[in-house]
């Protein structure tokens, strides 16, 4: 029986070609996305495994990736430490983040809005002025707030963590000002001739179509205050005020490191950031891209 040879013609036989060039680029792009992740999750994955190791076993070479013995020990010994009171550390954390992210998206949202909707003399400079600010770097910031805090009592206090980030955040104001600048000027209008006033306009239009911007400052403000570091280090001195990222310093020591303990800490600081982000993510995706931000 004779062979059947099918006769190819250029035009399938290019096509044929790209797409077996696309194929092998498909399976590149994802080797280098799989090849990154693994990289970004290496650290938080030795990071569980330490996290039930002993001490002996946490500064072994080469690393064991699977802890032996298997321990809970870490984890019980930060609730059951007298001298660094984990559980006083992590309440003092959720206590500054939560007013901190409550007052900024009052206080924020609404700056957005008489920057964005109302007209009065000088807004336009007195907006200038503010993202003028965004250029101040925090450093130069340090004596001037310390030596003002320390004549009014704030030090060793909460309160330099909990009034300044609320009043004072302009990112939080442009951001918002950026989402209502969006909104059509036909609802306001409308509800002006229904009799609403500017309060109620910001209070039950503005507000709920913000949605998405609020919950994208609520993200950052909130993994901004819970992982800060620098300014409960400046402002906090005994240890029944410190905060959790400061509380979890101590374990590192000039002479050695608490390593097993840290990393059971650190990954037990990392759970309500992934709850926060998991609740908000499509809010927090929507107002990146309305809002106008960037990478």
């Amino acid at each position: 029986m004779a062979a059947t040879h099918q006769l190819v013609s250029p035009e399938e036989a290019a096509h044929d070609a790209t797409t077996s060039r696309w194929s092998v680029s498909i399976v590149a792009a994802y080797a280098v996305c799989v090849l990154v992740a693994a990289l970004t999750v290496f650290p938080f994955l030795w990071m569980l495994s330490t996290s039930f190791k002993e001490p002996s076993e946490a500064i072994t070479l080469p690393p064991s990736w699977i802890p032996s013995p298997f321990i809970l020990d870490n984890y019980t010994g930060l609730f059951t430490n007298a001298l660094l009171p984990f559980p006083l550390f992590f309440f003092n954390s959720i206590k500054i983040t939560s007013l901190v992210v409550v007052g900024r998206l009052i206080v924020c949202s609404l700056g957005a809005y008489g920057f964005a909707r109302l007209t009065f003399p000088g807004r336009d400079a007195a907006f200038a002025l503010l993202l003028g600010s965004l250029m101040v770097p925090e450093v130069v910031q340090v004596i001037p707030l310390y030596t003002t805090y320390a004549k009014i009592g704030w030090i060793d206090t909460h309160w330099p963590l909990i009034i300044p980030p609320i009043v004072a955040n302009t990112f939080g104001t442009f951001l918002l000002r950026q989402f209502f600048m969006t909104i059509p000027k036909d609802l306001e209008e409308a509800a002006i001739i229904d009799g609403a006033n500017h309060f109620q306009i910001y209070w039950r239009i503005m507000i709920p179509l913000a949605k998405p911007a609020l919950a994208t400052l609520a993200i950052f403000t909130f993994m901004g205050t819970w992982n800060d570091f620098f300014n409960p280090l400046i402002y906090l001195n005994t240890t029944p005020n410190f905060t959790l990222t400061l509380g979890l310093a101590f374990f590192q020591g000039q002479a050695a490191t608490d390593y097993t303990r840290l990393m059971a800490g650190v990954l037990l600081s990392v759970i309500p950031i992934l709850l926060v982000y998991s609740r908000a993510q499509k809010y927090f995706t929507q107002g990146v891209v309305m809002s106008g931000i960037k990478g």
